[in-house]
């Protein structure tokens, strides 16, 4: 995820930012700042879908934050834009540029926290990542390129999208923790799969995107198939809500 920051302030930005790391680290997600001086800075370079969420400054010098946010706005309506300025005074006139948020300075944390559930809980899924540890070291890896994880000779394999990698963790431990996320489904001893990677079920099997099979235990088979058709039929839902 990237986001983006808008202030004339280096103070104010160094202190949005660290809010912000605050906020991740605790939802275990990781993300990237663009960070600028001034609006016409924002908008140099600026293509549909490069950035998430905008942090706005109002109050600039040269392009003000408002006319920056309305040709944002224009530019990507997907964009969720983020006020945080000194005054409550464009409260009202935010609502013009659909903004999702309107902050004053200085920032609480609090308020900040209670912005940023409301407006990225979807964006949040894609960032979130899980930590292990290969020959002593830890190492982050994003959910969701984490295809499945099982184990062989009781080593525990963590299956990507590029590679396979083999961690110094329990078994146990790593899928307790993706168990915590709604995308991995238990489905044999030892083994959870990414519900989002799945291309079909099979009899005994999981038909991965990437052409690999998962197996599906036999005692309680048809509880797992139908724990994955409920997920499925979950995210269509979601997909179709306006």
């Amino acid at each position: 995820m990237l986001l983006a920051i808008t202030d004339d302030s280096s103070q104010d930005r160094e202190e949005l930012i660290a809010l912000l790391e605050r906020y991740f680290k605790q939802r275990r997600s990781t993300v990237e700042y663009a960070c600028f001086s001034s609006a016409e800075e924002l908008l140099d370079g600026f293509v549909p879908g490069k950035y998430q969420i905008v942090f706005q400054d109002i109050y600039l010098s040269g392009l003000d934050g408002m006319e920056a946010a309305r040709r944002i706005h224009q530019l990507d309506p997907a964009c969720r834009l983020i006020f945080f300025t000194i005054s409550h005074t464009h409260a009202v006139e935010s609502y013009t540029v659909q903004a999702a948020y309107y902050l004053t300075k200085p920032l609480d944390y609090a308020h900040l926290e209670a912005a940023m559930d409301a407006v990225c809980a979807g964006l949040l899924r894609d960032s979130r990542f899980l930590t292990v540890h290969c020959s002593g070291l830890p190492l982050d890896l994003l959910l969701r390129n984490l295809l499945f994880v099982d184990c062989q000779a009781e080593r525990t394999r963590l299956h990507l999208s590029d590679r396979v990698v083999i961690v110094d963790d329990r078994a146990s431990n790593v899928l307790g923790a993706l168990s915590e996320d709604g995308r991995f489904l238990a489905c044999n001893r030892n083994t959870a799969v990414n519900m989002d990677w799945i291309e079909k079920v099979l009899e005994d099997d999981f038909l991965l995107k990437n052409g690999e099979r998962v197996p599906i235990r036999q005692r309680g088979r048809k509880a797992v198939k139908l724990a994955f058709l409920q997920y499925t039929l979950q995210s269509l839902q979601k997909e179709g809500t306006p």
